[in-house]
């Protein structure tokens, strides 16, 4: 064996397994506790696997907590969070990657910039703007706000994409007859598909975990996600732990079947993003 083959697997067996295991440790406890009884979780010795296996936490959890409304809230957001951030982070990205002005790297600069705060710093000034215009407990207040937290990294993606598509496409287009929105709907978001759906993934993730401004502005618990739906099962004293780990497995899960079903059109998009 090659002193590169070995180095190879040293890497493999030392680093990468090590970890893997890491990474995936919490979400095999999550699921473990899942199917546990809260007697078990409590009763000592603790074990890894449960000893009696029940599925009726994934039963309870139902009458728990009106989990089926806060999956819809949080679908709502993101979803409603993606296409807004889209319909605002296109035309801006493309304006930025086709046109020159002055100015230009500076305002690239200060969208980078702007991920470097978290939300919490202007969470005050925030609650000051919606309570003016009375926009408290309102579900679109959070579609917004996530849309607008999610836009600046959006937009720094795209442009990079965006550049790297030769103008002639859209020169032909527009010899054509078209004009230069429409040969940016025809020809340019057409060939940048895989960058859009690696950057609409960033766009739900953001929104289907979004809490801090569900927390601020939302009191309705018709209009809760389902980020904040989990605290259901934190009692005063007493934390559901087989239920609050059920519910969770749950949510994620529909984050794992949304990545299988555009796993080819993330990767090649990360990828593309990735060499651009």
């Amino acid at each position: 064996m090659t002193l590169a083959r070995t180095t190879k697997w040293l890497g493999i067996i030392f680093f990468l397994i090590p970890m893997c295991l890491i990474s995936v440790f919490p979400l095999i406890v999550m699921i473990s506790t899942s199917f546990k009884t809260s007697q078990e979780i409590y009763f000592p010795p603790p074990t890894f696997l449960p000893r009696n296996p029940t599925i009726q936490n994934y039963i309870d959890i139902w009458s728990v907590a009106p989990l089926a409304t806060y999956f819809r809230n949080s679908l709502f957001i993101g979803l409603g969070s993606t296409f807004l951030a889209f319909v605002l982070g296109i035309p801006a990205a493309y304006a930025l990657a086709r046109f020159r002005f002055q100015g230009k790297r500076i305002y690239m600069l200060s969208l980078l910039g702007i991920q470097m705060f978290p939300d919490i710093v202007i969470i005050m000034g925030l609650f000051r703007l919606v309570a003016a215009f009375n926009m408290v407990d309102n579900l679109f207040t959070i579609v917004l706000l996530s849309a607008v937290f999610s836009l600046s990294f959006i937009i720094w993606l795209l442009t990079a994409y965006f550049a790297t598509i030769p103008k002639e496409i859209e020169e032909a287009a527009m010899m054509d007859g078209n004009s230069r929105i429409g040969a940016m709907i025809r020809m340019i978001l057409p060939l940048s598909w895989p960058g859009l759906v690696a950057v609409a993934i960033f766009g739900f993730m953001n929104g289907w975990n979004e809490f801090l401004f569900s927390l601020t502005f939302l009191r309705n618990q018709n209009s809760l996600p389902i980020t904040i739906g989990l605290f259901k099962f934190v009692a005063r004293f007493q934390v559901q732990w087989h239920q609050l780990m059920a519910a969770s497995f749950l949510t994620t899960i529909v984050v794992v079947v949304l990545f299988m079903m555009v796993q080819k059109q993330l990767t090649r998009g990360m990828v593309a993003l990735g060499e651009k």
